[in-house]
């Protein structure tokens, strides 16, 4: 993964706890976490670490476990909202490497009714375009969803209307929705049981209600019935740790992990865009990122490919975006520049 960000430095950076004793890492998570919780009795937090090509631990913080390491059903069902382009991303490449698509062919070809808008431009939209948010459409623009922003593949603009184009393609050239095409290529390859774009009926015991800024329960909680992959992802933090277990496993695909994870667009001095990931530019070595904002969750994970470490935190109450950051920092170290970008 050489080419995974070629960007200038960051600022000294906390070490990585990359030999720490795993004691003292849920130590040093628990102080935060709970801390947390105190502050917002009813916010449920869930933290998975990644080392060493695996899911070492998850941990849950709520009013039922105040700190308490969970596995498999124990674990709460979170909407993880954008965390599933990086997802998407993967499954399309997965097709890619199929030649049910490609990258580079417009996809006016493919699906001219899509691109039939009054923009000539349109038609030279390709997918990796779309992925990596360089395609020109808004996001989500419901007034005039294909107008451009500016020429295609010239700039970025985050746009989550473009995965759910490319979404429409992928699923009128293989015939089947995006639940099927993730649960064949990406869910049960990996072992993501609890995950889907598809609101499950199981999801009714497991699911944490999620809370506005004000910190008042969302009561309307949205159940998907057709998949988005731009937003519609619930999962768990231990079944998206073993995604980003296999996103930063270099021995496992690695042409198709290296054409993903290269810097793609350079966004700023310290951050860039791939094919589903944001890149960041971090010490001793570059890291992938996404966020997750829908309403009543705010999620974020981080891993550090060269390093093999990382971690995924999810949870379902909008005031905790502002303490994830420090939580990361004080649990594995490192620097997340990315979080004083968007």
């Amino acid at each position: 993964m050489a080419g995974l960000l070629a960007l200038s430095g960051c600022n000294e950076p906390t070490p990585l706890q990359k030999t720490a004793p795993q004691a003292d890492i849920i130590a040093k998570l628990d102080e935060h976490a709970k801390g947390i919780q105190r502050g917002n009795p009813d916010a449920s937090l869930s933290v998975a670490v990644v080392r060493e090509g695996k899911v070492e631990f998850i941990r849950l913080y709520d009013k039922s476990s105040r700190g308490k390491t969970v596995i498999g059903a124990q674990e709460p069902i979170f909407e993880a909202a954008s965390l599933g382009k990086p997802v998407f991303a993967y499954l399309t490449l997965k097709l890619v490497d199929l030649n049910i698509l490609s990258l580079e062919r417009p996809l006016y070809q493919y699906a001219p009714d899509l691109f039939d808008g009054s923009d000539p431009r349109l038609k030279r939209i390709t997918a990796r375009m779309l992925l990596s948010h360089t395609s020109g459409l808004a996001n989500f623009d419901e007034k005039d969803p294909l107008k451009l922003r500016f020429d295609p593949g010239t700039e970025f603009t985050y746009s989550g209307s473009g995965y759910a184009l490319l979404q429409q393609v992928l699923e009128r050239r293989t015939g089947l929705n995006l639940e099927t095409l993730a649960r064949i290529h990406v869910f049960e390859p990996l072992g993501m049981s609890s995950t889907s774009y598809l609101w499950q009926r199981a999801y009714d015991y497991r699911i944490r209600f999620g809370y506005d800024a004000e910190g008042d329960r969302i009561t309307d909680k949205r159940k998907p019935s057709i998949g988005n992959a731009a937003w519609s992802l619930h999962t768990t933090a231990g079944d998206y740790a073993r995604f980003l277990v296999a996103m930063m496993d270099e021995a496992a695909e690695p042409e198709l992990k290296e054409r993903m994870l290269q810097t793609h667009k350079t966004v700023t001095g310290k951050i860039g865009w791939s094919m589903g990931w944001g890149l960041q530019a971090t010490k001793p070595n570059g890291s992938i990122w996404h966020w997750g904002s829908n309403p009543g969750y705010r999620s974020y994970t981080v891993g550090y490919p060269q390093e093999d470490m990382g971690i995924v935190v999810l949870s379902n109450n909008e005031k905790l975006f502002e303490k994830i950051e420090p939580l990361i920092l004080n649990t594995i170290g490192g620097t997340l520049p990315s979080y004083h970008w968007f």
